[in-house]
This record gives structure tokens, sequence and C-alpha cells, in this order.
């Protein structure tokens, strides 16, 4: 049987036979001289679970092989590999200094008349060739950047509604499960305190697989096309499978294609407090919020859920929904379950989320989580073994960001003892992973760090700068970050009041001492068997 590390040289041999192949030749499908040369210019990267994964060295080129050859490749490698295979087209981009030429149009292909194809994000980003020989190099970490990865998941599809006609296809499951070299973390976002887009949440950071294709299609329709499909689109699921981060790719994915387009994201919470504050500061402060909020193009509301029993939120959120609406503009939400079950909500709300489209994002299969954390060591420069991302993958079902946690121990843990990221290393590491049936709260881990360093609540959430009380304040606020499933906005909350760019901050700062600070990941390793310690005794 066919393995990921026969794929390159299946792959060389197999172009090397179709391009030579004339005319007549029965083992190919006939393909133009134009063809050949983009077939050329492809290079492999992994064949893994029928998803074979080839990288282009351009958008053009990439977005020519799609339109032109990519059911052949798939019928022909399918016929070479003796198992279906699905294509999977990513990009990597040439050096200024070695620009590709475009390879000479078909004399026998008719002018085109189509309009310009907006580019999309490839599922997996921008994945490298794999080079040849050794790769492993723990050192990698050493220069790790604070990318973002996704939480992913599934849905339901006999409860959404039809799509329509324009509905992109949906995209195969993607699993990059083979060793992964370095490639810089995509720049296509910014984060911007008007819109309040975490620049980290993309599409192309966001892994999809069979359990998740159609939510994640739904949010790129809307990005594509706000207003004219699925208004309003209703996400629900259980935390930490991924609404939020498809949310903030909507809005950045909106805004690359529509530079001008007037764009927010927020939380229930931070819109009621918005609201409190408008009415608190009169006429003109709360005519200034309706307009704030009316005014958008895109409005992003997440954990709709905490709008219940918020009865005079509700009554304006009404308005302001009935007002973009009328003017079709794109409404977006998320909760923790269906509209249906938001039973102390106003039943004209109620009525109006499921107006449009609901689809649920449910729990992701093994190799979808397997796929979530090869994305995260691609996005940090790391080479994971496919047998290490597996036995992590299988250590939890539901929740991603403790997956995430755990893979990010396992290779700042091999990257400081110089040993190889193996599974015997992962073991050690990973052994005191949290049962799924244990919740951990911001107060266990304001405990645990109070406890530990020796300060108090109040030096905890006050203004101190003092360093040891800054370093306990860091700590609390990147593990409740970790394991707790808060926003940063309701994280600074927590933390004395403090804005959520203080929380990414601490966050950041954080992950980096973590992998390059041997104290720092002691330290890290002690706070967390404390904490769930602490959450298996209550």
């Amino acid at each position: 049987m066919t393995t990921a590390e026969d794929f390159p040289a299946i792959w060389a041999d197999l172009v090397t036979r179709w391009v030579a192949a004339d005319a007549e030749s029965a083992e190919f499908p006939e393909i133009t001289p134009r063809s050949k040369s983009l077939l050329q210019q492809l290079s492999p990267v992994v064949l893994v679970n029928g998803i074979a994964v080839l990288t282009a060295p351009a958008k053009w080129v990439r977005t020519e092989t799609e339109k032109k050859i990519s059911g052949d490749i798939s019928e022909v490698l399918t016929r070479e590999v003796g198992i279906p295979v699905t294509l999977s087209l990513s990009v990597k981009e040439t050096t200024p200094d070695s620009p590709l030429e475009m390879p000479a149009e078909d004399t026998d292909a008719p002018p085109s008349t189509e309009e310009p194809e907006v580019e999309r994000a490839s599922v997996f980003g921008d994945l490298p060739p794999v080079p040849p020989g050794p790769v492993h190099t723990p050192d990698l970490w050493e220069n790790i950047s604070d990318a973002g990865f996704p939480a992913s998941a599934g849905t339901d599809a006999s409860q959404v509604s039809a799509a329509p006609a324009e509905r992109p296809a949906l995209e195969e499951a993607s699993v990059p499960v083979a060793t992964i070299v370095p490639t810089p973390t995509p720049a296509t976002a910014h984060a911007d305190d008007e819109n309040r887009l975490n620049p980290k949440y993309t599409f192309e950071t966001f892994v999809t697989g069979p359990s998740n294709q159609f939510p994640a299609t739904a949010c790129r329709v809307v990005a594509e096309n706000p207003g004219k499909a699925y208004n309003p689109l209703f996400i629900y699921g259980q935390p930490g499978l991924g609404k939020t981060h498809l949310l903030h790719a909507i809005g950045h994915y909106a805004q690359e294609l529509r530079p001008k387009i007037r764009v927010r994201y927020v939380s229930s919470e931070e819109m009621t407090n918005e609201f409190i504050n408008a009415i608190q500061g009169g006429p003109l402060a709360l005519d200034q919020f309706k307009r704030n909020y009316r005014n958008l193009d895109l409005l992003i509301v997440d954990d709709i859920q905490f709008l219940q029993g918020k009865e005079s939120t509700q009554e304006e959120f009404f308005h302001t929904f009935n007002a973009l609406y009328q003017a079709n503009h794109q409404i977006v939400l998320s909760s923790d379950r269906p509209p249906s079950q938001l039973t102390t909500l106003e039943d004209r709300l109620r009525t109006r989320f499921e107006g449009g489209l609901t689809t649920d994002v449910k729990t992701p299969d093994l190799e979808t989580r397997m796929a979530i954390l090869a994305k995260k060591s691609l996005l940090n420069g790391a080479v994971v073994p496919p047998d290490v991302l597996e036995f992590i993958a299988s250590r939890n079902e539901s929740s991603i960001r403790e997956l995430e946690g755990a893979l990010t121990r396992v290779v700042a843990y091999c990257s400081m003892t110089g040993e190889p990221i193996t599974i015997s290393a992962a073991e050690v590491v990973v052994k005191d992973i949290l049962p799924q049936d244990v919740k951990i709260t911001a107060e266990m881990v304001i405990e645990v760090i109070s406890e530990h360093f020796s300060v108090s609540l109040d030096q905890l959430t006050g203004p101190s700068k003092v360093r040891k009380i800054v370093t306990a304040r860091q700590f609390g606020m990147f593990l409740t970050r970790e394991y707790c499933e808060m926003s940063t906005t309701n994280i600074g909350k927590v933390y004395g009041g403090r804005d959520h760019t203080t929380v990414m901050h601490a966050e950041k700062k954080m992950r980096k001492s973590i992998q390059e600070n041997t104290v720092i990941f002691e330290q890290f390793q002690e706070l967390t068997q404390k904490i769930k310690s602490r959450a298996r005794q209550r």
C-alpha cells in the first residue's frame, strides 16, 4: 500500500510519464501543452487518508489547475495508488527575484470572457513541499510565532436549509499529518479596535474536515455575498469547537473582498455593556450607539444566548436586527444552543434567528483533530511525527484548546530537553490530560495563582506593576485563556477590568516564554497540575 513517504516519488514519476505521453496514449487523459506546464509546476506535499496535497508556486497556477486539470489529476492518482484520491491545492509563493512566467495560451482555446475570480483561502493555507533529507529540528521552536489555531467541528445536514445555487462546492477534508517544515504565518488580516477582529482567526488557519464542511462553507458564502445568502446566519455548538474562529474569519474575508465594508464583531455581553453605558450617557450617547450598529454592513454577534433575561437590550437588538435586515445588511450570530432552545429569549427574536440558515458545529472526528494539531505545528514551524499527532488527538474528543495546549507542552518539553518528539516523550508530558467531565473555572485559576505566587486577589486584579505580581497576573490570564472557555474581553474583566488587548499580550508573551525559558515551562507544568487537581476535587 502506498505510504506518505512514497508520494513524492510517485508524483515525480507520474508527471514525467504524463508530460511525455502523446495524444494517442491510453494511460493518461489528453491535456494541452499549457496544462502540462501547469502540471510540472506542482510540488507534492503529502498523500494521507485519500487526500493528495500539492502546492502551486503562485495563485494563478492553482486557479488554472483547479479549472483545467484537477479532475484529471485526481483520476490518475486514484489509478496510480489504488484508492480514491481527492486533490487539495495550496499556494507556495515564489520569491520576487525568480518570477514565474505564465505558459502560453492554448491556441485552440477561445478568448476568456469570464470575470476575474475571487481568490479563496485554501484549507491548508500555504503548505511548503517536504524537503529531502532529515527534517527533525527541535530548535525550530526557538523562533516560534504566536499564530492562531482553529477549533474544528461538524454539522448536521438535517438541520440546515437548502443552500442557494451559487453556493461554492464543499471543500474536501484535509488531514496534513506528514512531517511539516516552517512557513510564515499568513498576514491577511489585522487587528482593529473598531471591528474587533482577531488577526489569528482566518479561513486560512481554520481546518476543514468531514465534520465541519457545511458550516465552514456557509461562512465563506456569507463573507462573499453579505446580505444576499443566508441572512441571518446562526451558528451553534458547544464551546471550544470553532464558532468564534469562523465568526472572525467571516469578517476578515469580507474585508479582504470589500475593503470599505463596515464590519463589527462583538459579544452579546460587550453589546449589553455598551448599551448600558449609552443609556447612562444620555440621549446623544444612545443615538450614537444606534448609529454605530445600524450603519454596519456586517454585524457579527457572538454568544447571543447571553441576551436572555436582558429585556431592554433585547428590545434594542430587535430594532437593530430589523434595521440591518431590511437594508439587506448581513447578520451573523452564534450560540451554545439552537434558537428553539433559547427559551427565555423573546419569541420575535427567536423567529427572526430561525428565518435564515441555522447550522451546528459538532465535535470533530479523530482525523480532523489530527489535522488541527498538524496545522498548529505548521503555523509554529514545528516538525511533529504523525504518530505523535494521533496520540495527542486521541487523548480528548471534545476540547480542542486542551489538545493544542498539550501539543505546545510536548514540543516545548522536547525542545528544552533535546529529546526527539516521540510518543514516549508525549506520554510523559500529557499524562495529566484533564478528563472531559471536569470543568476549570477562572476562579480556580485565580485561587491557584494567588496561592502559588503568594499574592492577594486585590494585587492580582489591581494596578500594581511589581514584577512578581505582573508575572502572576500574566500567568493567570494565560492559563484562564488556555483552560476556560472565555473570550479575551471577559478574561480582562475578571482581572480587574483590563482591556482585551492586555490579555492578548499576556497570552502571546507567556506562550513565547514557555517555549524558550525552562523555569517558566516548569512553572507552567506545576500550575497546570495544581489547577487540574483543584478541578477534580470539586
